[in-house]
């Protein structure tokens, strides 16, 4: 079950921290990242507040494709994540996560970048992945 989430994010688009404060009127976490993220979004699942941060976006050749993180309310990091792998047959072609946001549940859904069109997924917690990768749009 989806909960409204128990932390207040304070970022705008464009800023390259990202901070967020917990609902109980905790301590800030602050994020810095080299470059303003794409994207932040949170949500509560069975009473676990999560914050997805998806990371600027590198489309040169030969870079990480693992730029989004989850992290707990507490600022640790829970995982990272990479677009699934066989997406398209030149894996090079692949150039990470480009945005995120709140499905009909409140869930991420992640949009993945590519050359040839961007895909859509479903994180999946439990295994630290994305699934059901689709046709975005």
């Amino acid at each position: 079950m989806t909960q409204e989430p128990e932390v207040t994010v304070i970022w705008t688009a464009g800023e390259s921290t990202v901070r967020w404060r917990g609902g109980d009127g905790g301590a800030v976490v602050e994020k810095h990242h080299p470059k303003p993220p794409q994207s932040v979004m949170t949500w509560t699942r069975d009473g676990e507040t999560l914050v997805l941060v998806v990371e600027a976006l590198d489309t040169k050749p030969f870079t990480p494709k693992d730029n989004a993180v989850v992290y707990r309310a507490d600022g640790t990091e829970r995982l990272r994540l990479s677009p699934p792998e066989g997406l398209l047959s030149d894996p090079n072609a692949v150039f990470g996560f480009y945005s995120a946001f709140p499905d009909s549940e409140g869930l991420p859904l992640l949009v993945i970048a590519t050359r040839s069109g961007d895909f859509q997924s479903r994180l999946d917690l439990e295994a630290g992945v994305v699934r059901d990768a689709r046709t975005w749009r």
